[in-house]
């Protein structure tokens, strides 16, 4: 989670909390009986579906951010752009350093065009990334490294899983 939306859930869960407190304090609570428990109890599922429903948007953001789309070349990241392939360099590789870099920010950059002028697609893959963890802050890969996904084929639509850096190198190749 942002550091943003947790600050937002403590704030309005402290002070939920402190209200609550203050309710029975005052003495509040005998006024109406059943009354009371009933919007405390909504009030707090309330908040709970409320941070479920923040996990879940920010975890589907992140997912979305990871997704790769790539060319011969090149490869288009929604948070980096576009950015040129170092020649001689594995994809996978080349991805992995991209993907550790991801700052999950709110900034987006341009999608290139889908098509090319003559009507076929521009991207040969994309590359969606359910769960990355790198090995270390480079990316560099060791038994650590977990890295779970699926590779789509823009031309034929078909879509491959993969669990490794190896596997999605050898889907890519």
């Amino acid at each position: 989670m942002k550091k943003s939306n947790v600050i937002v859930t403590a704030i309005i869960i402290v002070f939920s909390a402190f209200l609550l407190w203050l309710w029975y304090f005052l003495g509040l609570n005998a006024v109406d009986q059943p009354l009371d428990l009933i919007v405390s109890v909504v009030w707090w599922v309330l908040v709970a579906v409320g941070v479920a429903l923040i996990i879940k948007f920010e975890k589907d953001r992140r997912r979305s951010i990871r997704t790769v789309y790539v060319a011969d070349g090149r490869m288009y990241n929604s948070e980096i752009g576009v950015s040129a392939l170092t020649p001689g360099a594995r994809m996978a590789d080349e991805i992995a350093t991209r993907l550790a870099a991801l700052e999950y920010g709110f900034d987006c950059e341009e999608a290139p065009e889908a098509y090319a002028s003559d009507g076929t697609p521009a991207w040969r893959y994309v590359v969606r990334t359910e769960e990355f963890r790198p090995a270390d802050r480079s990316g560099s890969a060791d038994g650590s490294e977990m890295w779970k996904g699926e590779v789509v084929t823009v031309a034929t639509g078909e879509s491959r899983r993969f669990s490794s850096r190896d596997e999605l190198a050898a889907l890519l190749a």
